[in-house]
């Protein structure tokens, strides 16, 4: 029942629409499901009108895409490998219907939805690739006479002159979707990179904040943090500065802090705004913890602010907690 359920759906959506690699296979498993599901209906249609040899290449097919599927679920090269056999497999199958024309010269018009499929599943530029090469082939056994020898099927005159044109207007169509689809993806792609941003980034220093911190400590696994320790800073005598010097000046003793300590850590810890005067570290690397903010403690007291004329220094106290066992459940302690 919970892969039924609302909220489990919801949350595949938005990690569909999170992952651009996952988004790619989810539309790939859906172009071929469609064609499968299409090609065993008309295996059905084909068995039922005695269609002799095309029941079973539109049934070999489906069970083709079946096997593609299956393939695609492993991700990684295989899925890749997945996805370059189904086009081999397609555009064979359309070879098979454009020269034997079965049935009465009507199964050619399925190759006019190749460009739409095309540049859905192998983006713009392998998509064009595939679609001009599909033209190619349209042209030759349509307009050229020794490709127009190799049919197997009559097709009226009519129809060989008009039906690769018919197949640009198609092509220049799923170009225009393609380009709109990819310019509604990149902005939902941006809008969501900053939303998350400012959703996980204070405002003033852009460190990270509180609700990134909490958002780790809640879902450690999947971030692969094993924390080794957990510090908090806090600038002392903070009051004395704004009382004095302003809220603003006040305000760039934080941001040149947060600085100075980012700088410090050298890629040892995560920094965030705790809230206020106080900034958090998480160290999940196996580090001296101790000796990293005593060395951030030094730097700050060496740093010196001018305002209104008057020079001053400040310092930072620090608190620090130790890991016993890499578990979040001590950050939460």
């Amino acid at each position: 029942m919970k892969l039924l359920s609302k909220e489990f759906i919801d949350e595949k959506k938005r990690e569909l629409v999170r992952d651009e690699s996952k988004w790619k296979l989810f539309q790939c498993a859906c172009v071929i499901s469609l064609l499968g599901l299409i090609s065993l209906i008309m295996s059905v249609v084909n068995l039922l009108t005695r269609q002799g040899s095309f029941t079973w290449v539109t049934l070999g097919f489906g069970i083709a895409c079946a096997i593609d599927l299956l393939l695609l679920n492993c991700k990684g090269t295989v899925a890749k490998v997945a996805i370059g056999l189904f086009a081999v497999e397609l555009t064979g199958l359309f070879f098979y219907f454009i020269i034997t024309g079965i049935p009465d010269g009507f199964s050619v018009l399925w190759t006019a939805m190749l460009p739409t499929f095309g540049l859905l599943m192998f983006g713009m530029r392998n998509g064009t690739v595939l679609s001009l090469i599909m033209l190619a082939v349209l042209c030759f056994f349509f307009w050229i006479p020794f490709g127009q020898g190799l049919l197997l099927y009559r097709y009226s005159p009519t129809f060989l002159m008009r039906f690769p044109l018919l197949y640009i207007v198609f092509f220049i169509a799923a170009l225009l979707l393609e380009r709109m689809r990819e310019a509604a993806y990149l902005a939902l792609k941006e809008s969501r990179e900053k939303y998350e941003y400012l959703c996980y980034h204070d405002a003033m220093t852009g460190l990270y904040n509180r609700f990134w911190f909490q958002s780790i400590v809640s879902d450690s696994e999947n971030h692969h943090i094993q924390p080794a320790a957990v510090a908090i800073l806090d600038i002392d005598n903070f009051k004395f500065i704004n009382d004095n010097f302003g809220h603003p000046n006040g305000d760039i003793v934080i941001k040149e802090l947060g600085q100075t300590i980012e700088d410090t850590l050298r890629g040892s810890g995560e920094l965030c705004r705790w809230g206020g005067d106080e900034f958090l570290i998480l160290f999940h690397t196996d580090i001296d913890a101790d000796t990293v903010c005593k060395r951030i403690v030094d730097e700050v007291r060496s740093k010196e602010f001018v305002f209104d004329g008057e020079r001053f220094g400040t310092t930072l106290s620090v608190g620090i907690v130790l890991s016993q066992n890499g578990s979040t459940d001590d950050i939460r302690s």
